[in-house]
């Protein structure tokens, strides 16, 4: 064996010089320096990714919270109620009476917003032997409904309930041909009445409303209630001339006693 100088052989590296391996330490930092820029372009490109990804996402979420927004600067609005097309007004003076009704009637009053007033008279109470209810109008408040539409209304104003009515049919009376109805009313019992509706529209004058008894009154029990009705103040000149009118065409049948006759309070006859 040989050991002279005592060293290890350099396998593969004595053929090596100094030049050459200083050349090689020197390349191997160029090699990492040349790999830099492309590690940091990659970063650089996946940040732009990023941002530009979340750039994105927010203008898709933006349409989503505006209307939040919009809600949330909008103010509440408060709720008013409109005020009622009907007032009350005193009843006193009536303008109107029911001659040869027997006791005290009761009167009642209200204007609407456009004008129009209207007068109910009741007669009685609900459940006696004649109970009756007329509402005469001065003008035109609203729109006519149908016939069953305006009674149940009127019933429902009353406390009452309509819980039958029967054909309706054509009556002649001194204001002229009035609709008239068989009709039961109802509360905590029952009562047959008959309904009826009247309107001039030239005149603007109208009325409608109900007579009842202890049986179903019949045409000349309503007719002679009809004639009974009469003008008791002063009102409008439109408003006398439909009553002259009907003055002149006054029912033959319907004096005095038969009026009273249709409107009285009597009993059942006992058996």
């Amino acid at each position: 064996m040989d050991l002279s100088g005592g060293a290890m052989p350099r396998a593969g590296y004595a053929e090596w010089d100094e030049d050459d391996l200083a050349d090689w330490v020197d390349e191997r930092p160029a090699r990492r320096l040349r790999r830099r820029p492309s590690s940091w372009l990659r970063v650089v490109l996946m940040s732009f990714c990023s941002i530009a990804g979340l750039a994105y996402l927010a203008l898709q979420l933006e349409p989503a919270r505006r209307p939040a927004e919009r809600a949330k600067e909008v103010p509440s609005s408060v709720l008013v109620a409109p005020a009622p097309a009907w007032k009350p007004v005193p009843a006193s003076p009536a303008p109107y009476a029911l001659a040869g009704a027997p006791g005290s009637i009761t009167a009642e009053a209200r204007q609407h917003t456009n004008g129009a007033r209207e007068d109910t008279l009741i007669l009685g109470r609900f459940g006696d032997f004649r109970y009756a209810q007329v509402s005469l109008v001065q003008g035109q408040p609203e729109s006519a409904g149908s016939f069953y539409i305006d009674i149940v209304r009127r019933a429902a104003r009353a406390g009452l309930a309509v819980a039958h009515q029967g054909q309706g049919r054509l009556v002649a009376t001194k204001f002229g041909t009035l609709e008239a109805a068989p009709l039961t009313l109802a509360a905590k019992g029952e009562q047959t009445c008959q309904a009826f509706r009247f309107s001039d529209a030239d005149a603007d004058f109208s009325f409608q409303g109900w007579l009842c008894g202890s049986s179903l009154p019949d045409d000349a029990q309503l007719v002679c209630f009809i004639d009974g009705m009469t003008l008791a103040g002063g009102t409008s000149p439109s408003l006398k001339a439909v009553f002259a009118k009907a003055e002149r065409s006054r029912m033959e049948a319907c004096g005095p006693v038969a009026r009273t006759a249709s409107v009285s309070v009597k009993p059942p006859a006992r058996p």
